[in-house]
């Protein structure tokens, strides 16, 4: 459920900071849902460079709702438990954070 809202949360945010607030939400949610004793520590050292690194991708992505449908594929895997389908979902998502952090480094190490 709180996967569900927060990822619905992302879809509807009217703003930048509302937006990487339910990213944020939805991917610690993610972490709680696993039950795992040594990850969920984690999730509260990681919430601020979360919260940094979905406002620098959704920045240079010049969409606020950047990613939605990947977003919503993972939620969806997730909700149906299909956990090797919220795996792919997930490195979908991953790969396409990646190479926006690589286009944007390589046009900053260019200086434009």
């Amino acid at each position: 459920e709180e996967v569900t809202a927060a990822c619905q949360d992302m879809a509807t945010a009217p703003s930048l900071a509302m937006r990487t607030e339910a990213d944020v939400r939805f991917h610690v949610a993610i972490l709680r849902a696993t039950n795992n004793e040594l990850l969920l520590p984690l999730g509260v050292i990681i919430d601020q460079a979360l919260n940094n690194l979905f406002a620098f991708i959704t920045r240079h992505a010049n969409d606020l709702h950047h990613a939605q449908d990947l977003h919503d594929r993972i939620e969806r895997c997730i909700r149906l438990r299909k956990p090797h389908a919220a795996r792919l979902a997930v490195q979908n998502l991953l790969k396409n954070s990646d190479a926006i952090i690589n286009r944007t480094t390589k046009r900053q190490a260019r200086g434009k």
